[in-house]
């Protein structure tokens, strides 16, 4: 019996149908480090829950990791952003003994100062007070690039990633935004750096609303997966292993996860298991896709029935109205027009819903619904009391 190489909610290292981003991100990786470059444009993957944004930041951090810089991971939301990349910033020079150091310490107590200034930022802490008094962007930039400059003197680089950054607090948006755009201006070669982000798919929205410079950011929609991709998100791990899928057992899988995957790795999962875990050699068939159908459907019922109960009630109006569309992407006019309201009535329902990554904007004016077969899901629940 051989462990299941398919994890649902797990970060995945493979990943199919990624090729062109992870080239990318190979190439990006290794102008910071061989030629000291500084990435003008941060970058930023965006998509619904379960597409495979955080796997590919994770292998981005790899790719930086071997060729030898050093990097800052966040995942935003927990905590405000800039009081958690300063300390991750400055917990990579802890183990220096030197005067970049000390001015990087001093660096990172000048930001946490500029956030306890009202007007500036939000209280973390009175710290020990820096001699002037700067914006956090403005001390941001200062530590960024000292950090940067410092690591290259080393003979590295800096990479940060940041996770979920439609949760990160305003204040650090715009700060963020500010510092990099200030960066690119700086003369010279000595600030090797890049910024990798990932977000729900109104990211976008939230950075560009929160500061103008987060216009210039680099914003990538990963989709689901092409039927191919699919295919080999099936049977390469499985290969892996010497196990081999029967093509109507792929066929069935395929037509089931349409293309989601987060619901590719659920019914893989769950057919490996009903194939007896194979060992080398073993097929994974059509009837073991069968066998573990009810247990599949329950798991994606709970899947659905979380998403429905975190919704209010005025939320609920509008999924159910986006349900009742034709179209997979209905105009948000034509939602609200069901409503018998105004776009902008439906507005704050909208943005909730992205927030809590039910809803989508795949494009200008346009809605989806994040994962397949929610509509069908909503739909049941058409003339039954909450």
């Amino acid at each position: 019996m051989q462990r299941s190489p398919y994890t649902p909610g797990e970060v995945t290292t493979f990943l199919p149908g990624r090729e062109t981003h992870m080239r990318r991100l190979r190439s990006q990786m290794q102008h910071v480090a061989d030629e000291g470059a500084f990435i003008a444009r941060p970058r930023v993957y965006v998509g619904s829950r379960g597409v495979g944004k955080t796997s590919l930041l994770r292998y981005a951090q790899k790719v930086a990791r071997e060729r030898g810089l050093a990097t800052v991971w966040i995942t935003a939301g927990d905590a405000g952003l800039l009081p958690v990349l300063s300390a991750e910033l400055q917990r990579l020079t802890r183990t220096w003994h030197s005067s970049a150091a000390q001015e990087i310490a001093a660096l990172v107590r000048n930001l946490e100062f500029s956030l306890s200034i009202p007007g500036l930022g939000v209280s973390s802490g009175p710290g020990q007070r820096p001699t002037s008094v700067e914006a956090p962007g403005q001390a941001l930039e200062a530590l960024i690039g000292a950090t940067a400059s410092a690591l290259h003197k080393k003979g590295g680089g800096l990479a940060i990633f940041i996770d979920e950054l439609q949760a990160a607090d305003r204040i650090a948006l715009k700060a963020l935004a500010y510092a990099w755009q200030h960066l690119r201006s700086q003369e010279g070669d000595d600030l090797p750096a890049t910024l990798i982000a990932a977000g729900l798919g109104h990211t976008s929205d939230v950075v560009t609303d929160a500061a103008t410079f987060g216009k210039r950011f680099e914003f990538i929609r990963l989709k689901d997966l092409s039927r191919e991709a699919a295919y080999e998100a099936l049977s390469g791990p499985a290969e892996g292993l010497e196990v081999s899928w029967h093509h109507r057992a792929v066929e069935a899988v395929l037509d089931r996860a349409n293309g989601y995957p987060h619901f590719l790795q659920l019914w893989a999962h769950a057919a490996w298991e009903a194939a007896g875990s194979p060992d080398p050699g073993g097929t994974i068939t059509a009837g073991a896709v069968e066998a573990s159908e009810d247990e599949v459907l329950e798991q994606l019922d709970v899947f659905y029935r979380t998403r429905w109960g975190k919704a209010t009630p005025a939320e609920r109006d509008l999924l159910r109205a986006v349900a009742q569309q034709t179209s997979p992407t209905p105009r948000r006019a034509d939602v609200a027009a069901s409503l018998g309201k105004p776009t902008t009535a439906i507005s704050m329902a909208r943005r909730s819903l992205m927030d809590k990554g039910i809803l989508d904007s795949p494009g200008r004016g346009l809605l989806s619904f994040t994962a397949p077969g929610f509509s069908e899901y909503i739909l049941e629940y058409e003339g039954t009391e909450d």
